[in-house]
């Protein structure tokens, strides 16, 4: 079987597989890079061509025969010049239009004509020209720059560039221009560029698109998952987990076509789907992608996330409690530790009538996942269980997830009435807060709460409202708070994890 080859170049698709099935592709050739013993010079020359950065081609990685002057490495046209950088014009030809256009400029400048290249077919008006500028200012370098642009004042007419209105335009502008030219070719990239740009544009639409709470945050988080993982296993089935020889040789590339996303995009994309559970074909429009690449982007990160930040979600200490104990509880319950209860998430029924009797919810009257989750006294979640089936009790739960493990002597863990698990709690010294329950009358029938039930009803509920607000700061994250799809059963937990995490990094819920 021949060798598969593909070409270095960015945003060039050619593969040797693709012969077969795509015309254009009949005549395309692939050629080798100079090797390093024989002809270092021209090797790097090639290399600074492609401008790719740290790039080192690995075995596979030719250069293909659409970006030479002559199909081919020839004598006069040695190197590969033809990119969608330069847009597919040589350096030759690109340059000396380039002054071309840049001297028909400034001539235009003091007789106010047009400006028209026979040679190139182009057709530069005056306004055409300053319009380009600015759109070339605002989608590739929204920061301010040291070029000398002088833009005509409010209130003149918009046909064309007033004389009285200087524009200078340097080699600098005009590259400007043929990137912002290429950029308008490959719509796929400009809309996923304008997304991205969209979403981290200020901390408000950071906390709307993503949940985190600023875009410095947002920011750092990648920085560490980055730095933590610099070689990512992408999921692709099930087997496809084992390690790759490319991961465990920190200097060995990935063979294979280049990816279309940036791994900030990656990681942009896992958020906005966590958090705003948009569907994976709109996700796969907006970013230039298939729908199985998203879901593989989201399976693959959420799973990265869940291995770094999941750890951090941690049971203090008592010391560390009753440090940042807020005052509405030192007033009333000063020995908490923790706040406890359980919620559900609705998920489509399934097909198993097994299943579908593990997960029905009588509460819910719907099929669920169920979830115990803990919170200290100063509202931050210490404590996320796996998930259970929605017919699954309360106490069941409790004893199984392994939150009894973390109880010490002399705890108080507050909780609503349905969690009887007193018993459980006894046997480690520790002490179960819930509002009382209604007794019979002395007198009459039916039953009731005597006055002092009442008092300590009112001072709990007031205290474990907080627990419901974590809850609701988890189910935010719309991917939990709707119907969750029964595909996405094998991250619930780690997604859970990672909205939980995610929380903990907004401000406190109770003030000290």
């Amino acid at each position: 079987m021949p060798s598969r080859y593909f070409c270095a170049a960015e945003r060039c698709y050619s593969d040797t597989l693709k012969k077969g099935k795509y015309g254009y592709m009949e005549d395309v050739r692939f050629f080798p890079f100079p090797t390093k013993k024989k002809n270092h010079r021209a090797r790097k020359k090639w290399l600074d061509l492609l401008r790719r950065k740290d790039y080192e081609p690995s075995r596979k990685h030719r250069v293909c025969s659409l970006h030479f002057v002559d199909g081919e490495p020839t004598t006069e046209n040695p190197y590969p010049t033809l990119f969608a950088y330069n847009d597919f014009k040589s350096d030759k030809n690109s340059r000396q239009s380039t002054r071309c256009q840049q001297q028909r400029i400034t001539d235009s400048q003091s007789t106010g004509g047009a400006i028209t290249d026979s040679d190139t077919n182009t057709d530069f008006s005056s306004y055409d020209t300053h319009v380009a500028i600015t759109i070339t200012q605002l989608f590739l370098d929204p920061q301010p720059s040291d070029h000398n642009y002088s833009f005509c004042e409010k209130g003149k007419e918009k046909s064309h560039i007033d004389h009285d209105c200087q524009t200078d335009i340097t080699m600098e502008d005009m590259d400007n221009l043929f990137e912002a030219k290429s950029k308008l070719q490959n719509p796929d990239s400009l809309l996923r560029e304008l997304f991205v740009n969209k979403v981290t544009r200020d901390d408000r639409t950071v906390k709307q698109y993503t949940g985190a709470p600023s875009k410095p945050m947002l920011n750092g988080l990648f920085d560490i998952l980055n730095s933590s993982s610099p070689n990512i296993k992408y999921w692709s089935g099930q087997g496809s987990t084992s390690t790759e020889e490319y991961q465990r040789n920190p200097d060995m590339k990935k063979s294979g076509p280049q990816r279309k996303l940036s791994r900030y995009e990656e990681f942009i994309l896992t958020l906005v789907r966590l958090r705003l559970a948009m569907f994976t074909f709109f996700l796969a429009d907006i970013f230039g992608v298939s729908e199985s690449r998203v879901s593989q982007t989201v399976i693959t990160w959420v799973n990265l996330m869940y291995q770094i930040f999941g750890p951090m979600i941690r049971y203090p200490s008592a010391r560390d409690v009753k440090k940042f104990m807020p005052k509405s509880f030192k007033l009333t319950f000063p020995n908490t530790r923790c706040i406890i209860d359980c919620t559900e998430f609705f998920i489509h029924k399934p097909r198993s009538p097994t299943a579908q009797s593990q997960t029905f919810s009588s509460y819910k009257q719907h099929n669920t996942f169920k979830a115990l989750i803990g919170i200290s006294p100063t509202g931050a979640i210490i404590f996320v269980s796996k998930l259970w089936g929605g017919n699954t009790s309360d106490r069941y739960i409790t004893k199984e997830s392994g939150f009894l493990d973390l109880i010490q002597p002399g705890d108080e863990i507050m909780a609503d009435r349905g969690f009887l698990i007193r018993d459980l709690l006894l046997e480690r010294h520790a002490k179960l807060i819930i509002p009382p329950f209604t007794q019979k009358c002395a007198m009459g029938k039916g039953k009731r709460l005597s006055a002092n039930d009442v008092i300590k009803t009112r001072n709990i509920a007031r205290l474990r409202i907080h627990v419901e607000r974590a809850i609701e700061r988890i189910k935010n994250f719309h991917i939990l708070s709707d119907t969750m799809p029964l595909n996405v059963k094998p991250i619930a937990n780690q997604m859970l994890t990672v909205c939980a995490f995610l929380c903990n990094l907004q401000g406190p819920l109770v003030k000290k």
